[in-house]
This record gives structure tokens, C-alpha cells and sequence, in this order.
């Protein structure tokens, strides 16, 4: 499994606990932010090697 579906997959674990009734959403969103900027960082890899 390459990084990117791990990342996509924590993503999705994450913002299904999101919409329910979590108690921390502060640590879930900063979870969420970063597991966005890592998946940002992985596609500016990927089309600098593409380039």
C-alpha cells in the first residue's frame, strides 16, 4: 500500500469521526489538516519528477 492510501484512508477514518459526536474535534482537525498538507506534499513530489 503506497503512502497516499494511507494518508487516504486516515482521512476518511477521521472525517467519518468528525461528523458524529466526537469529543475532541480540535485534535481530529489538526489531524485532518495534517494528513492534507503531507498528501499536498506528495503530489508537488510527484509533478516535480513528472517535470
Amino acid at each position: 500500500m503506497s503512502r497516499s492510501e494511507i494518508l487516504r484512508e486516515g482521512r476518511e477514518k477521521i472525517l467519518k469521526q468528525l461528523s458524529g459526536e466526537h469529543e475532541n474535534k480540535a485534535k481530529l482537525l489538526t489531524a485532518l489538516i495534517d494528513i492534507d498538507d503531507e498528501m499536498e506534499k506528495l503530489r508537488r513530489d510527484e509533478n516535480a519528477k513528472n517535470n
